[in-house]
């Protein structure tokens, strides 16, 4: 990986954006694609779209979503303590003896998730994961008018944990889920922009938000660029860690390529098409079928403006919705190459409609 687009990951990584605070990532993202863009623009909930024009072709989108899991300060009780709700798929199990940022009007508070000491805890009880409004931030004040002149009903969450490599292809982050779509996305579009061969196709390139509570951000791209295709850029679950059934969740496994999903929404001409791509240029790829247990952007693209042929293309992840989400890199490179050269390969007048 170059260090310009090394440096840009790592960036991207360590700059918080909860659903429905993506505005500085987005910004990062957007600083980022523009000298290569023929244009970027933004919507009124912050969603972000960089064009590269083609010569009169199919409209290709590619969305990532800039958004992470996080929370929200719900209330602040007279001791100081502050009570949360989740923002996305946050497992409350997991939380407890976190390290957090609340992000307030003034700027970051730095807290703690709360968690008894062993000592202290009844052994004659069965211990059971604690419920959302049990959990409870600490920033070490000492009432609750102290805590009020620091932070505020709804001030955004987020855990401290950052990027870091564990060797030179393997690392770690709280929220590959999913900038790592927003990266690729746009490496795609600067590689496409720079290479010799230009596209037939236009190319939008889309970052959007608020994909953790309900896949939004990419409805409102679809109905603003109304794409020929729209592809999802995602993470999905390596299934190759101890205590993960793949009888049950299919075998994906962290290193051996991106993974392209079948059935329901996932297009069977877009997906042929990426397979013949990525079979051509020798590019390791992987098979699973559609998710039974959550949705991508790629669920909520297919059947909007009559129906838009859609694929979702994912980079196995271990640990997914935890702070030490764990991929390799290698993985992404491949997915940068695959994505690139299926844009470059659509002809002009091409139809993604299935023959009947």
């Amino acid at each position: 990986m170059q260090r310009e687009s090394k440096n840009f990951l790592m960036s991207l990584l360590t700059t918080p954006s909860p659903s429905g605070h993506e505005s500085a990532a987005q910004k990062l993202w957007c600083d980022y694609v523009r000298d290569a863009a023929d244009d970027v623009k933004t919507d009124a909930y912050g969603n972000a779209v960089a064009v590269v024009k083609g010569s009169g072709g199919p409209k290709i989108l590619l969305d990532g979503h800039m958004d992470e899991i996080g929370m929200m300060v719900k209330h602040i009780d007279d001791k100081g303590f502050v009570y949360i709700q989740r923002i996305g798929g946050v497992n409350a199990a997991l939380c407890s003896g976190k390290r957090v940022n609340i992000h307030a009007a003034k700027g970051i508070v730095r807290g703690v998730i709360g968690a008894t000491a062993i000592h202290l805890i009844d052994k004659d009880k069965d211990q059971k994961p604690p419920k959302w409004h049990e959990l409870f931030i600490d920033i070490g004040v000492k009432d609750g008018k102290a805590a009020r002149k620091r932070i505020a009903v709804g001030d955004a969450v987020t855990f401290v944990d950052d990027f870091e490599q564990l060797d030179r292809n393997i690392a770690i982050a709280r929220a590959f889920d999913n900038r790592i779509g927003c990266f690729l996305i746009a490496e795609v579009l600067r590689k496409v922009a720079a290479g010799r061969r230009k596209p037939t196709c236009s190319l939008y390139a889309c970052s959007s938000v608020q994909e953790e509570t309900g896949c939004n951000g990419a409805q409102m791209n679809v109905a603003n660029v109304k794409p020929d295709v729209a592809i999802a850029v995602e993470v999905t679950h390596a299934t190759d860690t101890p205590g993960i059934d793949a009888k049950k969740h299919g075998e994906v496994t962290m290193g051996d390529g991106p993974t392209v999903s079948i059935g329901r929404e996932h297009h069977p001409v877009v997906v042929r098409r990426l397979r013949d791509v990525a079979e051509a240029k020798n590019i390791d790829y992987q098979v699973e079928t559609f998710s039974l247990t959550g949705g991508t952007d790629a669920y909520v693209m297919w059947n909007k403006i009559g129906g838009v042929p859609a694929a979702l293309i994912s980079i196995p992840t271990r640990y997914m919705h935890s702070t030490v989400e764990m991929v390799d890199l290698r993985d992404l490179a491949k997915g940068i190459d695959w994505l690139a050269e299926f844009v470059l390969d659509v002809k002009k007048g091409e139809s993604f409609k299935i023959k009947v």
